[in-house]
């Protein structure tokens, strides 16, 4: 049974009530055009950087300041502010994600919520930086999608036909996760289906997309029989690259350096960035915040997987821009 608690506004009327202006509009343009064509020329080494949900927009306000700070510093690095929104959780428990609520032990608030991610993602385009976030749900996208320049297809979401067909409408770039339990096939073939046009129903009409041209795979593990297994070594990264140019798909390759691939210990993304880069990765998604840890209602802290810290994350993004200058 559903029971309708209140009424959303419309994607427009968010839109309308939190807009983005002339201005920020060419500057976020500008953003998307960079990042596709880096898809293709891989002159820069790709960073999706942030915390595992964003939260508090205070503290995301210092983290992204830095964040771009750092930026502007290593040129070498094309660097994406991890802004998510919605946050999936394998048993559906936790921090639902700043879309639903500030805290975790706050209510379900979606209209405030919207708002907060709008005025968040608005305030990063403002500092020059392009904004990432999860494509999860479909009626939050529709409210978000003139302010994002890179969604993610989820582990969870990579298989589902409906997700597959809502990529498939984007024009912006798109990274695919390989599912949870690490299969290389079935990432490449939720890659194969959002880069092809498709027909399906959505918001009460039949509709047909023109395929993502700008859709690449991400690789971040896998888990089975309650065994992390990480899928990012160089002979692997290799391996997904000739299956995915066999298969005349793209074979850009980002590697995911927490999640399976790090057993979740967010320490242990460090030495996956370096392996993922002599790898011949062509970027890296990091999850960091102002301060280490996880599972926290400290200000700045992840309230869902363990991130690294700032001065973490600056030592690392200092060190693979150099690295990446030599390769």
């Amino acid at each position: 049974m559903l029971t309708e608690q209140k009424k959303l506004l419309s994607p427009q009327e968010y839109k309308t009530s939190v807009p983005l202006s002339v201005n920020l509009l060419a500057i976020k343009r500008a953003l998307d055009e960079r990042l596709k064509e880096n898809l293709a020329t891989r002159r820069k080494f790709t960073v999706i950087c942030g915390p595992c949900s964003a939260d508090d927009p205070v503290a995301m306000e210092r983290y992204l300041s830095q964040l771009k700070k750092i930026s502007d510093e290593c040129q070498n690095l094309l660097v994406v502010a991890r802004i998510y929104t919605s946050k999936p959780h394998s048993n559906g428990d936790g921090y639902k994600g700043t879309a639903f609520q500030l805290h975790s032990d706050d209510p379900v608030d979606i209209n405030a919520g919207i708002v907060r991610c709008r005025r968040m993602m608005i305030g990063c385009i403002e500092l020059g930086l392009p904004v990432a976030d999860e494509l999860l749900y479909p009626e939050i996208f529709q409210c978000l999608d003139d302010l994002v320049s890179y969604w993610f297809v989820g582990a969870r979401s990579a298989e589902d036909s409906f997700h597959r067909n809502l990529a498939s409408s984007l024009e912006v770039c798109c990274g695919v996760k390989n599912p949870t339990d690490g299969s290389i096939d079935k990432a490449a073939d939720s890659l194969y289906a959002i880069t092809r046009p498709c027909v399906f129903p959505f918001n009460g009409a039949q509709v047909v997309t023109d395929g993502c041209k700008y859709a690449h795979i991400v690789l971040r593990g896998g888990l089975r029989d309650g065994v992390f297994s990480s899928n990012i070594s160089p002979a692997q990264i290799a391996q997904v690259k000739k299956m995915l140019r066999e298969r005349g798909m793209n074979d850009f390759v980002l590697a995911d350096l927490n999640h399976a691939n790090s057993g979740k210990i967010a320490f242990n993304q460090i030495p996956n960035a370096r392996v993922a880069l002599q790898g011949g990765a062509d970027g890296v998604m990091i999850e960091s915040y102002l301060g280490a840890g996880g599972l926290s209602s400290q200000f700045g802290v992840s309230q869902t997987d363990d991130c690294l810290d700032f001065a973490a994350t600056e030592s690392l993004l200092r060190e693979l821009n150099a690295a990446f200058g030599k390769r």
